[in-house]
Formats: C-alpha cells, sequence, structure tokens
C-alpha cells in the first residue's frame, strides 16, 4: 500500500501543475499562471517543483497543439508552436532558479538577474523574428489590422481612426524590444513573492524570502543605472540599434530593482508610525491610482527607485545589510 504522504505529495503535484495550465490558457489569469508552482515549490521541495514543471511544459504544449490543429487542420506547425512556448518556458526555468538549492548562497536578486538572464536566452528566437522575418512582421500586421477594423466597426465607419497599422506594429515592436526583460522580471517576482506567502499561509517552510525591509543592492550597480540611463537619454535622440535596446531593458531592470530597495526604506521607516496612518496613506494611494491614471504610478515607480539609489549616500534604515 502506498504511503499517504506520498500520495498526497503527487496529488498536490497534479492538482497544483493542472491548476498553473488552467491559469496559463485563461487570457484574464495568464500573468498569474506561475503562482500555483511557486506554492507546490514551497509545499513540497525543488524536485516536486521540477516535476510540476515539466507537466505544465506538457499541458501548455499538448493544448497549444490542439488549438493550432483544430485552426488548420494537418497544418501544425512546429516553429510557431515552438514561438508560443517563449513565454510559459521562461517562466517555469525563472522559478527553478529562484528555487534551486544549489544558488541558494546567491542572494535574492543575484537570482532574479540569472533568471532574466536565462530568459533572455528563451526568448532569442522570437527576437530574431521580431528582427528578421518578413512572414512574422505579415501575421503581426495583420492581427493589428483586424483589431482596428474591429474598433472601426464600433465606431460605425463614421471616423477614422488617428493612428495606422504601421505606427501601431512600429510602436509595438519598439516597445517589447525595449521592455521585454524588466517586464518579464517584474511578472516573474510578483508571481514568486505572493506564492511563497500564501505556500506560508498554508504551513509551508518560508525558505530564504528577505523581508523587503533588509533589501539592498550593492554599492557598484549604482554604476550600471547611470551608465544605462546615459544610453537611453542617447537613445531618444539617436538610434543606436542593440545597443539602445540593452540600454532601456538594463536601466529599467536595475531601476526595477533600487525600487524593491526603496520599499524596504518606505516600510522600515514606517514602523514607528500608527496603524491608523499607515492605512489613511494606503487609501490616499489607491485613490491617487485611480484617479491619476498611468502617469502617476509611473511617477511614484520612479520615485521609490531614485529613493532607493539615495541609500547609497544617506543611511536610512541604519541595519546590517542582507
Amino acid at each position: 500500500m502506498a504511503n499517504p504522504g506520498k500520495r498526497r505529495a503527487v496529488g498536490e503535484v497534479l492538482v497544483f501543475s493542472a491548476g498553473a495550465v488552467v491559469f496559463y490558457e485563461l487570457s484574464a489569469f495568464i500573468v498569474i499562471f506561475g503562482i500555483p508552482l511557486a506554492v507546490l515549490y514551497r509545499r513540497r521541495g525543488f524536485l516536486a517543483g521540477l516535476y510540476g514543471g515539466g507537466i505544465v511544459a506538457a499541458g501548455i504544449t499538448c493544448v497549444k497543439a490542439y488549438r493550432m490543429w483544430a485552426a488548420a487542420p494537418g497544418a501544425l506547425r512546429w516553429d510557431f508552436l515552438g514561438i508560443a512556448l517563449i513565454v510559459p518556458v521562461s517562466f517555469l526555468v525563472g522559478l527553478a532558479i529562484l528555487e534551486c538549492p544549489r544558488l541558494g548562497r546567491y542572494r535574492i536578486w543575484q537570482r532574479l538577474v540569472m533568471a532574466v538572464l536565462a530568459a533572455g536566452l528563451v526568448y532569442a528566437p522570437l527576437l530574431y523574428l521580431f528582427l528578421t522575418s518578413g512572414e512574422f512582421d505579415m501575421l503581426l500586421h495583420a492581427q493589428v489590422d483586424a483589431v482596428l477594423k474591429t474598433l472601426q466597426d464600433a465606431q460605425s465607419g463614421t471616423a477614422m481612426l488617428p493612428v495606422t497599422t504601421e505606427e501601431i506594429v512600429r510602436m509595438s515592436r519598439e516597445v517589447f524590444l525595449n521592455t521585454f526583460l524588466p517586464g518579464y522580471c517584474f511578472t516573474l517576482s510578483a508571481n514568486w513573492v505572493i506564492g511563497v506567502k500564501m505556500a506560508m499561509r498554508m504551513g509551508a517552510v518560508a525558505g530564504e524570502f528577505p523581508p523587503y525591509r533588509t533589501f539592498r543592492m550593492p554599492d557598484k550597480a549604482v554604476y550600471v543605472f547611470l551608465v544605462s540611463w546615459t544610453v537611453v537619454f542617447a537613445a531618444l535622440f539617436r538610434d543606436l540599434g542593440i545597443i539602445g535596446i540593452a540600454g532601456w531593458n538594463a536601466a529599467l531592470l536595475v531601476s526595477l530593482l533600487y525600487m524593491c530597495q526603496g520599499i524596504g526604506i518606505i516600510k522600515a521607516r514606517l514602523d514607528a508610525v500608527p496603524r491608523g496612518f499607515k492605512l489613511l496613506a494606503l487609501v490616499l494611494c489607491f485613490t491617487l491610482v485611480f484617479t491619476a491614471g498611468v502617469i502617476f504610478i509611473l511617477g511614484i515607480m520612479a520615485g521609490v527607485s531614485v529613493l532607493g539609489v539615495s541609500e547609497l549616500w544617506i543611511n536610512y534604515r541604519n541595519k546590517l545589510r542582507s
């Protein structure tokens, strides 16, 4: 008779893996599909998480292949299937790097950078298609045309939209190339943090999960911050090609890490503040977010990042580094 604990572990692997596949296939939940796997890693260990990641990869592959086959019977494009798997595979690899016991000697920000670099390798085929493939460019134009036609039909054809297909494709390509690594890092981090916190509430051992209050970047990271933003500034006036793309990704990525440091400063300084004042500040921030919109959010993020950078010169916390 099988060990009940082993059966329970196998059951959790299957349940959390199935949940991740379902989340990925539902458009509304695709950005949080990594949370069930993060919970699994913390509840059942690294090996169980790897098994779960393999099941998720196989499940998503089967679903994508079936949908492609149903859309065009007898014409399954293996190259398109591979492209469709780039995003989920990059997150599976990232979670494995964050949870790998052999990498435990590295700090969290170092493992995040490792995950981002690994994701860059996984994304390489997609980047190549973005830059060189005429067929991929035609598909992108066709999708944008379909969206614009839908929007114009919704306006009863009485007004022309202020942008063209070519402008949208160009902007989409530029935004993706300049932000794909920071966007990946932010989404992976959010999935991992939420998953770990959920696992802790379910009784799992926290393992290494340093609070924001002790998160701090090394002093030399400020050189990456300054150089990368200098490249970005230069790219605003002259096309720097791949250098400009690398500058944007590096600048946004290091700013994101410094934003985590800034959040740590804020949380540490708020320790002595009464709970009622904290609640009032939280309500005020949410109100401003929903009324001021994206510009306000970006401004707050930039300000918190600069706060994190400023700790190089101002000792806000008077605590030992993590």
